[in-house]
């Protein structure tokens, strides 16, 4: 499926049906956090936690929060920017999301 989309649009990216490849799914929640509506949410609760340093063994050890990914479920939407790189990426994952030009 060739997107009919230009660099620099904005273009809305729905799934449609559940993902069952692992290098989709991290393909699409790169893609996802470009959306600052769904990155958003993630950023508040990164920010709770903080680093803490703390001795262990003689040498600083620091324990850092967890990334967390959002949720792809079926009918998730986002907005991302088309950019080259992005098209190409759309274009591995065509069988898991329907792209509409804004």
């Amino acid at each position: 499926m060739a997107i009919e989309a230009k660099p620099g649009q904005s273009i809305r990216v729905t799934i449609k049906k559940t993902i069952n490849r692992d290098s989709a799914r991290k393909t699409l929640w790169r893609l996802f956090m470009g959306d600052k509506v769904v990155a958003e949410p993630i950023a508040v609760r990164s920010a709770n936690f903080a680093p803490l340093p703390k001795r262990r063994g003689g040498c600083i050890w620091t324990k850092r929060p967890n990334k967390v990914h959002p949720k792809l479920d079926c009918g998730d939407m986002a907005t991302i920017n088309a950019t080259p790189q992005a098209l190409k990426d759309l274009n591995s994952v065509a069988a898991f999301v329907d792209v509409a030009v804004q």
